[in-house]
């Protein structure tokens, strides 16, 4: 099922620092998305504990993560990134992500 994939302001910002490898696996899972509807790990993954919050997982060239999440008919919203130190998600990352998420209404 075909989506729509509108990356925030913040995710775009954050997208903008990356090096070119890891923008390029970026656009793929992005397209994996945008045809499919869905993708499966190793690029992406169901953050735990959280019922509708996603992560794009970017492992060439940096270790990143953005999160994102599926709104009403087929958009999907990429809402924000940071680049990965620890193995946990950072919680200020997740509620940032979460007062996004709720900013926009999705």
């Amino acid at each position: 099922m075909k989506k729509k994939v509108i990356i925030l302001p913040v995710a775009r910002a954050f997208f903008d620092t990356l090096c070119e490898r890891a923008k390029l696996q970026f656009a793929r899972i992005e397209k994996m998305l945008a045809t499919e509807g869905f993708s499966n790990a190793p690029y992406t993954e169901k953050v735990a504990g959280y019922a509708s919050l996603f992560a794009i997982r970017i492992t060439h060239g940096q270790n990143a993560r953005f999160f994102y999440c599926y709104h009403t008919g087929d958009v999907i919203y990429v809402l924000s990134g940071y680049e990965k130190k620890t193995e946990d998600i950072p919680v200020h990352e997740i509620r940032k992500a979460l007062r996004l998420k709720k900013e926009y209404g999705l």
